[in-house]
């Protein structure tokens, strides 16, 4: 599996792919990020914020041991299609570019060359959200200071726990993305396919869905992944984020990982 990951770095470090996504996840949170604090309005008005998925985040939410974090967990969804097309685009063109069966001959386990592509993908998306972090609470603290939000809850140990557990989250909910973009890439072996059906869901369609359909948020995958990038909504608890997020990806994973080993390859 090791010689599959490797061999999987050496695609992902080309300098057009690894920089331009880390640089637009990275864009992604700071844009996010400003967004959310610029909006919010002056400290003592105690107006909110518009977020994601028609929320509202307050001052007084900003200004708590959390409040670093808002922003990278706002951008989760854009950071979500970006995750879900990398992923998609690393397994799709091997079959369209006629690359995969010269890789299985050299390693004719599927499961381990999968298993060694998948870590890779995911060790890629979880470095990217990592340096996005990084540059959304850098801007979450110049955006506090020129808004006039407090900063101090941020660096307690509360703070710090707080940080810590949304990027955990944060980087669960990338990873899910991830993991069904592989697994629609083996099913359609097309990534122009695969990357314009995923997007086309994630976008348009379940946030049509989840406006219209009642309780329909709490079944749909991504909603369930941004529901656990911020540790529970209103709408789904953290707990039931959690189980959905792992059964879709349980799911996923199981018939990709079914399809890959069992469908023939012929060119």
């Amino acid at each position: 599996m090791s010689h599959a990951f490797l061999s999987e770095w050496i695609k992902l470090k080309r300098r057009s792919l690894f920089y331009g996504a880390y640089g637009a996840i990275a864009a992604v949170a700071v844009l996010a990020t400003a967004v959310t604090f610029g909006t919010v309005g002056n400290a003592s008005s105690g107006r909110g914020a518009a977020g994601s998925g028609g929320s509202s985040v307050t001052v007084a939410q900003l200004s708590a041991s959390s409040g670093a974090i808002h922003g990278l967990q706002a951008s989760l969804m854009l950071l979500g299609v970006i995750a879900f097309a990398i992923a998609a685009t690393q397994i799709a063109m091997e079959f369209s570019q006629g690359t995969l069966r010269n890789l299985l001959i050299r390693q004719p386990r599927r499961l381990t060359f999968l298993g060694g592509k998948y870590l890779a993908v995911v060790s890629f998306m979880v470095g990217a959200v990592v340096l996005a972090a990084g540059a959304a609470v850098a801007t979450a603290f110049v955006m506090a200071h020129i808004k006039g939000i407090p900063t101090s809850a941020w660096t307690t140990s509360s703070g710090f726990v707080d940080l810590g557990s949304g990027l955990l989250n944060v980087v669960a909910a990338v990873v899910g993305y991830a993991t069904v973009g592989m697994v629609l890439g083996i099913v359609l072996r097309s990534s122009v396919a695969a990357v314009a059906i995923g997007i086309a869901y994630l976008l348009p369609v379940e946030q049509i869905l989840a406006g219209t359909v009642r309780s329909a948020s709490s079944y749909l995958p991504g909603q369930l992944f941004s529901a656990l990038a911020r540790g529970g909504t209103s709408d789904i608890s953290y707990g039931h984020a959690i189980a959905g997020s792992l059964l879709y990806m349980a799911a996923a994973a199981t018939g990709g990982a079914l399809l890959f080993v069992r469908r023939d390859v012929t060119a």
